[in-house]
């Protein structure tokens, strides 16, 4: 792709999304929950391992392949979930499932997900998926029994979202989840044809306004919808006799 000719490291790649994408949806994707502490914690962790350079060492054979739960990955690391992703790209979750399994690498499909799971991993090739647990043992079996049914075989389970988390970034960029329809969220659109065009608008054009599909056993809300409150409710006396229930 053209646009990846100037692309040389991640910089360059949060330079290119912050032209690319609107305003929200940038920053819901660069943003850090509160004062963003843990996020600069994550870093300074990171930037505090150095590597050592050993001269005259033969690396023609060396590879960064790693076995996680029984499968052979071509590197220690992979895709994250992240919700709607098919907002970000157009049809965004099957692109970085696809685009993971030519490279070998895991990738994890997110309950917050606007692409139904079953045909993510139909047309995929991931067999990862991440799941906010519902309030209810009910509600939680039957999502787990969609999971197993459409053939996922690695469960990654959120367990640090009793409460939705206070974003003051987020409000900032104007994002909410659903998005809130506004005069400013349709400029916001306007000033990125490329987005407007190649993402959301053949997006309509193909498969409808977009639901978040994989919270539940069952289609969730749209994408966008005058209200802003998404069903997150009934996490809060969540409790580690749940994540037995759910590895039973």
């Amino acid at each position: 792709m053209k646009q990846l000719v100037k692309i040389h490291n991640l910089q360059d790649f949060e330079h290119a999304a912050r032209k690319h994408l609107p305003r929200p949806l940038f920053g819901y994707i660069a943003n850090s929950a509160e004062e963003g502490y843990t996020h600069a914690a994550n870093r300074s962790a990171f930037d505090a391992y150095g590597l050592m350079p050993r001269a005259m060492v033969d690396v023609s054979s060396i590879a960064l392949e790693t076995e996680l739960l029984g499968t052979r990955y071509q590197a220690p690391f992979g895709i994250a979930p992240m919700g709607i992703s098919a907002l970000s790209a157009y049809r965004g979750d099957i692109v970085q499932a696809r685009a993971a399994a030519g490279e070998g690498l895991p990738m994890i499909l997110s309950g917050s997900s606007l692409i139904p799971l079953e045909e993510v991993l139909e047309v995929g090739e991931t067999d990862w998926f991440q799941a906010y647990l519902p309030g209810t043992l009910e509600e939680i079996e039957a999502l787990l029994a969609r999971v197993e049914k459409a053939g996922y075989r690695h469960l990654v389970i959120t367990v640090d979202y009793a409460v939705p988390p206070n974003s003051d970034n987020n409000r900032k960029s104007g994002f909410s989840s659903p998005l809130r329809p506004s005069l400013r969220l349709a400029f916001d659109g306007l000033t990125r044809p490329r987005w407007l065009f190649g993402t959301f608008l053949r997006t309509l054009y193909r498969h409808g306004l977009p639901h978040f599909e994989n919270n539940y056993a069952t289609r969730g809300i749209a994408v966008m919808s005058k209200n802003v409150t998404r069903d997150f409710s009934g996490r809060r006396h969540l409790q580690w006799e749940y994540l037995e229930r759910v590895r039973a």
